[in-house]
């Protein structure tokens, strides 16, 4: 629910934003981390009681009534409050304290409060399962929880059970905080290292990891900014990232400050964004990529976004179809003058880079260049490194290696990981990437989605762009590694833009009982989809599958797709299309030497010659004498035996049996050559 506060969107409202000098004299305040930003946001203000922060939906203030617009001193009187209460129930410096809430700003106020106490906010987020959260707070070593009603009913009575933990409180059992009063001497001197909070990694190729958070560490990002990038005076933030990760985290922490204006938005659904857009007037949007996707996807009224100037994508980078469509929505500044169109600002950062590593700058004008990550952020260094922790080569795809003083120094009570995740002196973010001699670098896969086929590794993020720029009726796509009889192939799920008539009629699949095996939509989606995969070198899609239900397509906590979980149910490709009726399969690998017999024996046939007569070097016309109609009939008979399509260009290029298993070879239908094959 949007809340009623509409100061803020009049920009003359909006005058807390600090002057260059101002921000310039926080980066050099000697107490600056991240301990102690909100107090330190308070010493630097021009305005301390003019709204900074607005939270949507509201949260409970002091006296435990909803309240949703906030300036830095009553942000401060806040976690005053709050600490004062922890330090009633006997929290201590260093102990840990979860945080498992509805998504909301009232994360942050208990993060400052335990943080300048010397405490550690254990930051779970509110979507995770009750047990997946238990997990994180026993790994932790929680003494106490702060919750909700319906998260704590979500953990089934599991906290009793976990032996740290001596405390469970929800905001209504907390009561009344006004009076409260937070002495001088119960406020921590942090060190730079010292342990702020934990927030965890998204968990979409395993259990969540804790990421620590130090005082030095949590501020370096955001000094950079604050000493680099000066706002116009008419700024405001609309935060729609998930306001329990560390990107939310950081930004926040940014925005208080340079007392950026900023609203802290819990409901990122498109049409969420679209009313708050519309409310508020935003300069700034800053949100993951499947947020801003639905939002590229859905039936956005311009005039809502009228007010945006930047788009600012963080986590995983985007996809180039969704940031296209994003970017012809509000207006720039161009030599002072307003010009129709936004800037789309693609982040590749994690929970562990702590700040943006990489950054790519797109306007409407520019030409396409889909995975580009753009270049290094100067606050950090970044390399490609080989698996011994040398350096990659111009265009030669290694491991994203990141050092910089906003990298975490590792994960809360997993020494084996920390260790694991650092080569050469860098922090390994888990990306396969590629630096061409212009230092621009490019995305090519996550380690752990990479997929090794016989015709080689399919980059299963190429893949994807590639599918999604191909099948304009194709909202969203993942593309993850499945096993053929003991091949590993590359499988793909989609889900089709709402009422695309690719679904079938009335934008419907028929999923009943007696559904059979799809032969219209998804088997054309394949074919198109591999045209275009084949043409970028990519291995084909062995088969193509229309999501239907969530669960075709799952997704975690922060909403990235859970691709172990589709990794399991394509691990016997054929047992499940037996029973999938909106999936469909391409042929299948062959051995080597089996194609090999079975196009001399279609080009035999066709020339009526004697077994043996036809090489695979042979040439058609010079060679064999064959006409064009024996080719066109020799072409439409592979096509058939191998259930596979060739363009027209393909097709006209082929001129001997060698460039059809070319051909064939590159669809991934063919096991390798073995040694000495011809």
């Amino acid at each position: 629910m949007l809340s009623a506060f509409t100061d803020l969107s009049v920009a003359s409202a909006r005058r807390t934003l600090l002057p260059r000098a101002g921000r310039v004299a926080v980066t050099q305040d000697p107490g600056l981390g991240g301990g102690n930003v909100w107090r330190t946001a308070l010493a630097h203000s021009r305005d301390p009681d003019a709204t900074l922060v607005v939270a949507d939906p509201p949260i409970s203030g002091i006296d435990g009534a909803p309240r949703a617009e906030f300036g830095i001193a009553a942000l401060c009187a806040l976690a005053d409050a709050w600490s004062s209460w922890y330090l009633a129930q006997g929290v201590r410096p260093r102990d840990r304290v979860a945080l498992y809430l509805e998504d909301s700003f009232e994360e942050h106020a208990h993060l400052a409060a335990l943080a300048q106490i010397g405490a550690i906010a254990v930051v779970v987020n509110g979507r995770l399962p009750g047990e997946v959260a238990l997990g994180l707070m026993r790994r932790a070593g929680t003494v106490g929880l702060y919750t909700d009603a319906a998260h704590l009913a979500r953990l089934g009575g599991g906290e009793k059970e976990l032996p740290s933990l001596r405390w469970a409180f929800t905001r209504s059992e907390a009561g009344d905080l006004s009076g409260a009063v937070l002495p001088d001497r119960a406020r921590y001197r942090h060190s730079d290292s010292d342990p702020i909070f934990l927030c965890h990694s998204s968990g979409t190729t395993g259990d969540p990891k804790l990421v620590i958070w130090t005082h030095g560490q949590g501020t370096a990002g955001p000094a950079f900014r604050l000493s680099t990038q000066p706002e116009p005076d008419d700024s405001l933030l609309l935060c729609a990232a998930p306001l329990s990760h560390g990107a939310a985290i950081a930004v926040t922490f940014f925005a208080l400050l340079a007392g950026l204006p900023m609203v802290a938005l819990a409901d990122r659904s498109a049409a969420g964004l679209s009313r708050a857009a519309a409310r508020y007037r935003p300069t700034t949007v800053f949100a993951f990529n499947h947020v801003l996707a639905e939002l590229a996807l859905s039936d956005a009224d311009p005039e809502d976004f009228d007010s945006v100037r930047d788009w600012v994508n963080v986590g995983d980078s985007a996809h180039e179809v969704h940031m296209r469509r994003l970017v012809r929505l509000g207006h720039r500044d161009v030599g002072g003058e307003r010009v129709p169109g936004s800037m789309f600002h693609d982040i590749l950062g994690s929970s562990e880079l702590g700040w943006a590593a990489l950054r790519r700058t797109t306007t409407a004008d520019m030409p396409s260049a889909p995975r580009h990550l753009g270049r290094p952020v100067p606050a950090m260094k970044v390399a490609v490194l080989r698996e011994d922790g040398s350096l990659a080569g111009p265009d030669e795809v290694g491991m994203l290696g990141v050092r910089g003083d906003s990298v975490t120094t590792g994960y809360w009570n997993d020494s084996d990981t920390t260790h694991r995740s650092r080569l050469a002196g860098y922090f390994l973010s888990g990306d396969l990437v590629r630096r061409t001699a212009r230092n621009e670098y490019f995305h090519v896969d996550r380690i752990v989605d990479a997929i090794p086929t016989a015709g080689g590794t399919g980059h299963s993020v190429l893949m994807e762009d590639t599918v999604l720029l191909a099948l304009p009726e194709v909202a969203d796509c993942a593309v993850v590694a499945g096993d053929d009889a003991g091949a590993t192939v590359p499988v793909a799920v989609v889900r089709l833009r709402d009422g695309d008539p690719a679904s079938g009629p009335d934008g419907d699949l028929d999923t009943g009982p007696d559904a059979g095996p799809d032969t219209g939509p998804a088997a054309g989606l394949l074919g198109r989809a591999n045209s275009a995969l084949v043409a970028i070198g990519q291995p084909p899609l062995a088969a193509l599958e229309i999501a239907v239900t969530d669960d075709d397509l799952p997704v975690g906590a922060t909403g990235k797709v859970l691709k172990r979980r589709l990794r399991e149910k394509y691990r016997d490709l054929a047992a499940h299309l037996a029973t999938a009726p909106h999936a469909a399969a391409a042929g299948h690998v062959r051995p080597w030497g089996q194609v090999v017999e079975t196009l001399r024996h279609l080009a035999e046939d066709v020339l009526d010659a004697e077994p043996g007569q036809v090489s695979m070097a042979d040439g058609f016309h010079t060679d064999l004498q064959m006409d064009s109609l024996q080719k066109i009939e020799l072409v439409t008979r592979v096509e058939r035996a191998f259930a596979v399509r060739f363009e027209a260009e393909e097709a006209a290029g082929i001129e001997a049996l060698a460039d059809v298993l070319d051909l064939l070879t590159r669809r991934g239908l063919v096991a390798a050559a073995p040694a000495g094959g011809a």
